[in-house]
């Protein structure tokens, strides 16, 4: 798949707030950056490559971006665009110079980045390396996929993060002359955790770039990688923008996925109705909180929101009804193509609700990636996480059962 228009890259992204689970960025902010850049550009053209196509030789990092997710929609495009940019040059140059150089083994091949990953499914964190491809040249390709298959709360609960080492690693601010750390720790949640300390302490800007994990097509094909989301995104935003009603969007989406998909995942409609209440406070660039949805039939529906929505649970029912990995979607309940203030996720859900407007949805569940469930160590770091929502149970599997 290429990306070479605006078009293209925002139907692009339309579906990829659908996939992040409430998180990932509002689509607004990844519409400002596509347009910003879009501007100056007359030939844009970008290579969406299936993983297992990529040369054997082939060198991958990881391109992100890291900020709070409350104040992303103050965030301008180049201030989120660049930091990652610079942590990618800097990232391959530590890794020529010191590693390379130094005889390491692990790089004996490395000569440069040939392609990046995405590290979740979001407006954003899609966005970003598609654009740092653009700026960087150098033939760098966007691989068809990412580690999550949604967004997550933490770069901890990643499949990378439980198999990689966490040396190399990179963060970087903007600008010309921009700060750039590296970090030796014991794991990646450590790793998360200093760099949020350091973006609180103004010490690398209100957004951080982040290069990580650089890995070879084999290592990132072994359990590093859910394949296919990004020409999955592309294809869930072209049901997005049909003129058709909502249920048949959700049917098509629902299709898609089972069928069609190069990861196939099951879909459940979980419940509609409208939101009637929404609460996040931020502790260490987490946004944490809950979204409550009065149903049509009269029950309420309660998401954990942990920046993405983690947990959801009926209010009448003793058990959870959903817990992360999998993802808790919405999907407007606004027939015909879907507008800019339909495409929505939990910044967007807050911000209409502050104005008094009515935000009314289909809430459904997307059954995460084998690889993602059957990394028993990561799985273990999805149950730690639960407990920062008060959910102190396992993984539920009961709505695939």
């Amino acid at each position: 798949m290429k990306i070479t228009n605006k078009k293209d890259f925002l139907t692009l992204l339309k579906g990829a707030t659908f996939l992040a689970a409430g998180g990932g960025g509002p689509y607004s902010l990844g519409k400002k950056i596509v347009e910003a850049y879009f501007k100056d550009i007359k030939n844009f053209e970008v290579d969406i490559v299936d993983p297992s196509l990529l040369r054997t030789n082939s060198w991958i990092a990881i391109a992100a971006g890291m900020g709070q997710p409350s104040a992303s929609a103050t965030f301008t495009a180049k201030a989120v665009v660049d930091p990652t940019v610079n942590a990618i040059k800097a990232m391959q140059q530590l890794i020529t110079a010191l590693l390379v150089n130094q005889n390491n083994s692990r790089f004996k091949d490395f000569k440069k980045f040939d392609a990046l990953s995405a590290v979740e499914v979001g407006a954003i964190n899609v966005a970003i390396p598609l654009i740092c491809a653009h700026i960087l040249k150098d033939n760098l390709i966007i691989v068809d996929g990412d580690p999550s298959g949604r967004s997550v709360p933490t770069i901890d609960l990643t499949p990378f993060a439980a198999t990689q080492p966490v040396m190399p690693n990179m963060a970087a601010s903007d600008g010309d002359e921009y700060e750039f750390t590296a970090m030796s720790l014991k794991n990646y949640k450590d790793l998360g955790t200093a760099y949020a300390k350091l973006m609180q302490a103004g010490l690398m800007g209100d957004v951080t770039g982040l290069c990580m994990a650089p890995m070879t097509r084999n290592t990132l094909n072994n359990g590093n990688i859910v394949n296919g989301t990004l020409s999955d995104a592309f294809n869930i935003g072209t049901i997005f923008e049909e003129n058709i009603s909502s249920d048949e969007k959700m049917l098509k989406i629902q299709d898609y996925l089972s069928c069609k998909a190069k990861t196939p995942r099951k879909m459940k409609h979980i419940c509609t109705g409208r939101v009637n209440n929404y609460f996040t406070k931020t502790e260490d660039v987490t946004d944490l909180g809950y979204l409550s949805v009065q149903t049509d039939d009269d029950r309420v529906f309660t998401i954990l929101i942990q920046n993405e929505n983690i947990i959801g649970q009926f209010d009448d029912e003793t058990s959870v009804t959903i817990t992360g990995p999998d993802s808790i979607c919405y999907i407007t309940k606004t027939d015909g193509p879907l507008n800019d203030n339909d495409i929505y996720e939990n910044v967007l859900i807050s911000e209409k609700l502050a104005k008094g407007e009515e935000v009314y949805i289909h809430v459904v569940a997307i059954e995460s990636a084998d690889v993602v469930k059957e990394n028993k160590k990561l799985m273990i770091s999805w149950n730690e996480a639960y407990k920062t929502s008060r959910y102190y149970g396992p993984y539920c599997n009961k709505l695939w059962e």
